[in-house]
């Protein structure tokens, strides 16, 4: 028996599920909605609610015509309406899709004018950095254009003076040339100048010869006992001068035989400014 009833009750539900049943009952229930509650939910006797249910309300047209128009044109009309609505639902979903295209169209081609106008500001700032690069590199170059030329005249002067001072020894070499030695006299001052050399009178000879020979005077701050021992060694003398009324210094020839083995032993050497300032040729 459940299992006639369960038969039963599936079947129903498969023929409720259909469509056009399904519309038919709703639309019954629409239209005969008064009789369905007088049925379900009026307080009178059964078989009160039947005989008041067929004296008002059976009626062919509520019970079976206008359900069944209703439902077939639920089931046949409904889709095409629905289909009219999809229609016009989907041109407006079109127009929206379409309009949100638009305005992520005009966000790009707004991003893209903005991109161009940025690499047009960065290209003008990569001309002004560009700009000012070279002109730090003009600067710098200016610069090291400005030292060369400084050092340039630097070393021209210091090869003035190396060529003056070569001139001078030429000139006291040529000096001491045109004084003549014999053989004896060569080695005998050869060994003077040795042991010269080695007394306490050589550490002055510098500054007292460089005096003589340039000026023919002797260093106005060198102590007279000095320039006296060097008068006694027979290197310098003193001459006067009457014609002039002056006393002046000059060599002996022991003194030019000296004086020309020093300059000769001297090494040459360019010396920076300040210390050529400082410094005067030994002679």
């Amino acid at each position: 028996m459940r299992e006639i009833l369960n038969s039963f009750l599936d079947n129903s539900k498969e023929r409720i599920k259909n469509p056009f049943l399904g519309a038919f009952i709703i639309s019954w229930v629409a239209f005969n909605w008064k009789p369905v509650i007088i049925l379900f939910f009026s307080e009178k006797e059964v078989e009160q609610k039947i005989s008041f249910i067929n004296q008002n309300y059976l009626s062919i047209k509520y019970n079976l015509w206008l359900p069944l128009i209703f439902a077939i044109l639920y089931v046949v009309l409904l889709p095409y309406i629905m289909l009219l609505f999809d229609r016009v639902s989907s041109k407006a979903l079109e127009g929206r899709k379409e309009n949100i295209v638009q305005q992520n169209i005009f966000d790009i081609k707004a991003k893209q004018r903005l991109a161009e106008e940025e690499s047009i500001l960065e290209n003008i700032r990569a001309k002004f950095r560009d700009k000012a690069d070279l002109n730090k590199k003009i600067e710098f170059l200016t610069d090291q254009l400005e030292e060369f030329r400084i050092t340039n005249e630097n070393l021209e002067q210091k090869l003035k003076v190396s060529q003056d001072k070569e001139l001078q020894y030429k000139e006291i070499i040529e000096q001491n040339n045109s004084v003549e030695y014999t053989a004896k006299e060569k080695f005998q001052l050869a060994e003077n100048y040795e042991n010269f050399r080695n007394s306490d009178l050589f550490q002055f000879f510098r500054d007292i010869g460089t005096s003589v020979s340039r000026m023919n005077t002797v260093p106005n701050k060198m102590d007279n006992l000095i320039i006296e021992k060097f008068k006694h060694s027979d290197i310098i003398r003193e001459v006067k001068d009457e014609e002039n009324q002056r006393n002046y210094y000059e060599f002996t020839k022991k003194g030019k035989f000296f004086w020309k083995e020093y300059i000769m032993h001297i090494k040459i050497t360019l010396k920076n400014k300040e210390e050529e300032d400082n410094d005067d040729l030994p002679f």
